[in-house]
């Protein structure tokens, strides 16, 4: 089954989310993200996505300490991104109990080690394929590179990495709903499994993607949730449905 993951983006210590990664376009939804862990575990989520956004921004983990505590305080597996650029900060994160770790502009910018980080847990290590327009984006989503995510998936792939998070920042914190086209695309041209993030804002979005299931393992919900455009509920309804359904016309 397709897993329903509830995000938890922080800056300042407070849970938020962004427009098309834009820091200057934020929305505060709560003052604890460690709250929004407990809630989210309450309503049955498998697993949760915590991102450092001013980790993500500066390179280095800033929220670590909320982070660790959330880890530490729910009983549901958690993954964790932003700003793990060096070895201590994967091996931080790996001691305070995550059991993801999210790997992106290093991925990039230090193949040597992403190597050494798939060496030491590579059942550990997710690389996030950020997206604009099918080129990667880094550093925070604020530098647009001329690699497409096609061209880099590949190369991880043949280094050895084994998960992925897909986002189409073009379309996350929109509520826009999915480009379908761009990641079929992106499946057949690189056949991984993967966690999609970006625009799922519809209860035809998750139908959709549910027939996709056989290159889907997760989606990521942030705005969708957090905007009440979709319930947790109906999500985990929709995507525990042993028939398949299909999105309306």
């Amino acid at each position: 089954m397709i897993l329903p993951v509830p995000a938890i983006d922080i800056i300042d210590g407070q849970c938020v989310r962004l427009e098309k990664g834009d820091y200057a376009r934020v929305s505060i939804y709560d003052d604890s993200p460690l709250d929004m862990a407990f809630y989210w575990e309450k309503l049955g989520a498998p697993l949760l996505h915590l991102i450092d956004l001013d980790g993500a921004r500066l390179g280095k983990p800033v929220n670590h300490s909320i982070i660790s505590r959330i880890i530490k305080s729910v009983h549901i597996p958690v993954e964790v991104g932003g700003g793990i650029r060096n070895v201590s900060s994967f091996h931080a994160y790996l001691d305070s109990g995550a059991q993801r770790i999210i790997l992106g502009s290093v991925a990039i910018r230090n193949p040597q080690l992403l190597d050494k980080c798939l060496k030491e847990a590579k059942k550990e290590v997710v690389v996030s394929v950020d997206s604009r327009g099918g080129m990667i984006a880094i550093q925070g989503w604020i530098e647009t590179t001329e690699i497409s995510a096609v061209e880099l998936t590949n190369a991880l792939k043949s280094r050895g990495v084994e998960h992925f998070i897909y986002t189409d920042i073009d379309r996350d914190g929109t509520l826009q709903g999915i480009n379908f086209h761009q990641i079929r695309h992106f499946l057949r041209k690189t056949g991984v499994r993967m966690f999609i993030a970006g625009g799922v804002s519809t209860r035809d979005d998750i139908y959709g993607l549910k027939q996709m299931d056989d290159g889907i393992e997760g989606i990521i919900l942030g705005k969708a949730l957090y905007s009440g455009a979709l319930s947790f509920a109906e999500v985990q309804k929709i995507l525990q449905e042993e028939e398949k359904c299909s999105p309306k016309e």
